[in-house]
Formats: structure tokens, sequence, C-alpha cells
């Protein structure tokens, strides 16, 4: 079996899952806020930059666009799924609650002041597979 250095959770995760499916391209979506200028993402994400650059994964594809925050949709959407009707007071409880999440982190995304105005960024979507490295497996 071939040594896997410290990897986060998430860095298995996608192993594990590249693995399973090997004839396949397992697809990755990432948010990248929008910082300075604004310039669109050079490079991989830091976390699957490691696996590319230990040989555990390739890159099939990769795609960059600009859109609204997919994640804050969706945490919003989940918030708000036992309400009939969401109201401009509970997207700023929600706002509030999301922001406060995010405390420590690097670059905090803030949701508009508006009524379901979410944050623009960078989206990637990069398809990868699993190296097989000669003479062992990936994870066992």
């Amino acid at each position: 079996m071939v040594y896997i250095p410290s990897l986060t959770q998430t860095q298995l995760r996608i192993l594990r899952l590249a693995k399973k499916y090997p004839d396949k391209a397992v697809r990755l979506s990432y948010e990248i806020p929008i910082i300075c200028n604004g310039d669109e993402p050079i490079g991989y994400p830091a976390f699957l930059q490691k696996l590319i650059g230990l040989g555990l994964v390739e890159v099939y594809s990769k795609q960059v666009r600009y859109d609204s925050s997919r994640y804050q949709r969706d945490s919003w959407n989940k918030y708000c799924s036992d309400l009939a009707l969401p109201s401009i007071y509970a997207w700023d409880l929600w706002r509030d609650k999301y922001i406060a999440k995010q405390n420590g982190s690097r670059y905090i995304l803030i949701p508009g002041e508006e009524f379901e105005h979410f944050s623009n960024v960078w989206i990637q979507e990069i398809e990868v597979r699993a190296i097989q490295p000669s003479g062992g497996s990936i994870l066992q």
C-alpha cells in the first residue's frame, strides 16, 4: 500500500470517491470569493493542489464561471424550508447567523442586505480522476 501523508478528511473523501468510480471523473464544485481586482482565479484550491502534487489525482477538466453563491442560496433555502412565506425579517436573521458562522475564516462572504441578494463568487467546476500508482493501491 502506498503511504498517504496526513490528508484532511475532505481530501480523503475525494480519493475514496475517485477510487470507487475509477472509470469516471469525479466532479467537484468550489466557490472562491472575489477579492482585489476580481480577476479569474488561476490554479486549483489548496486542498486539491496537494492531491495533484502528490500524484494521487489528475485533473480531467476545469471550468471557471462568475455567479451568485450556490452555497449561500442552499443555506438560505434550508433555513427557510419550513416557512410558508419567507420575509425580509427571516432574511436578516439568517444573514446575521450566516455571517457569524464564518467568524475566524480568512475571507468572509457577506450576503447583501436586500432580500435574497447573494454574494457573487467565482465557481470552479473541476473533474478529477484517481491515479493508481504502480505497485499498490491508493486506499485500502
